[in-house]
């Protein structure tokens, strides 16, 4: 049986360009992507990051019909090689993890030469990206518990075998 996918609709209230004067290249937090039911079009999820990998079975039960489809998210096994890097590293935190190395690298320049050695350098670049290794560890947390659901999980053993429908 194949479930039918959720609905995409992304929402940009500053689509209109000149609208603003070019303000609206500043505004871009100000947009979302809901997902909506494909029988009702009941509204089940927004996200205000475009593109963004969600783990999970992607059989969803609708809260106002009651009726499964495919929310879109996927195990880990399951995911390409190009949206598992997006959801290991989002854009966000490439952005912030690449921020976090120049500073540190900007740090250990203008230090004096007698206080900068290898084990000086190592900690300092590891003081500025101890957020993204932080972030790393939870989402590595998150990809044990997708493969655990992955192989332990009814539904997914028929997605493996090709019996559930198209992925």
């Amino acid at each position: 049986m194949s479930l039918l996918p959720a609905i995409r609709e992304d929402h940009d209230p500053f689509a209109t360009a000149g609208l603003f004067g070019g303000l609206e290249r500043f505004l871009i937090f100000l947009r979302w992507t809901s997902y909506a039911c494909p029988h009702c079009r009941g509204v089940f999820r927004r996200d205000f990051w475009p593109h963004n990998v969600r783990l999970g079975n992607p059989e969803h039960i609708c809260q106002k019909c009651a009726i499964p489809f495919d929310d879109r998210s996927r195990e880990w096994p399951e995911l390409r090689i190009a949206l598992r890097l997006r959801f290991f590293l989002p854009p966000g935190i490439q952005a912030m993890g690449g921020a976090l190395l120049f500073c540190a690298i900007f740090t250990l320049f203008i230090a004096p030469r007698d206080v900068v050695n290898l084990l000086a350098g190592t900690i300092v670049v590891l003081i500025f990206l101890s957020p993204i290794l932080i972030w790393c560890v939870a989402r590595l947390l998150w990809i044990l518990r997708s493969k655990n659901r992955f192989e332990n999980d009814p539904s997914s053993m028929q997605r493996k075998m090709g019996t559930h429908g198209t992925i």
